[in-house]
Order: structure tokens, then sequence, then C-alpha cells
């Protein structure tokens, strides 16, 4: 008998989970090995831009940002690499930006 009530406990609970962070993942995954890759929207949606630059500043858009250079990144609220920012590590991504993105820096 409580066998049977905790089994049926973890299925309410896995019925309550949101689907969309299995969804996420895999848009994160869309992005290929050694390129940085934006999206123009949120939530990986929109016009989708593949990078695969050197070290450096690079002006960048999107709301969406998925790392898999191998190497860290900062994105920048503004031009020219400047205002505010946050890393993201290699394999790591951002689903939706604070604000839109402007440019990137590329970490060696």
């Amino acid at each position: 008998m409580r066998l049977r009530l905790f089994a049926l406990a973890g299925v309410a609970l896995a019925a309550t989970l949101p689907l969309t962070t299995a969804q996420s993942a895999t848009a994160a995954t869309r992005c290929a090995s050694g390129y940085v890759c934006t999206w123009t929207k949120t939530n990986f949606g929109g016009v989708k831009h593949s990078y695969n630059k050197s070290n450096g500043c690079y002006p960048r858009s999107g709301r969406s940002v998925s790392n898999q250079t191998g190497k860290l990144i900062t994105v920048y609220k503004d031009a020219s690499c400047y205002g505010a920012h946050f890393d993201i590590k290699t394999g790591h991504y951002s689903d939706n930006t604070p604000w839109p993105v402007k440019s990137m820096a590329v970490w060696g």
C-alpha cells in the first residue's frame, strides 16, 4: 500500500513540472560546437545567427544566447563591449537576457 502511495505521489509531482524546461535545453543544443549563437527573441525564438570568431569584441544582437565556443564570452547591453554585462561559460546559455544584447566579447 505504501509503495502505491509513493508511486502516485511521484506521478502527481511529475505532472506539475514545467514543460518548457526540456524545450529550452533542446533549443540551446541547436548551436553547433565551436559557435556562439544568438536568437532575436527570447526562448530561442526568431532569427538565429551563428558566429565562429576568435578572441575580441564584436557587435552582436539578440535576446537568447548559447555559448558552445569552448571559451568564456561576455555579453553587453551597449555597443563596443561597454556597460552592463554578464558572462556565459562555454556549454551554457541564456534563454532570456535581461536586456537586448548589443555586443559580445570572446575570451581565450
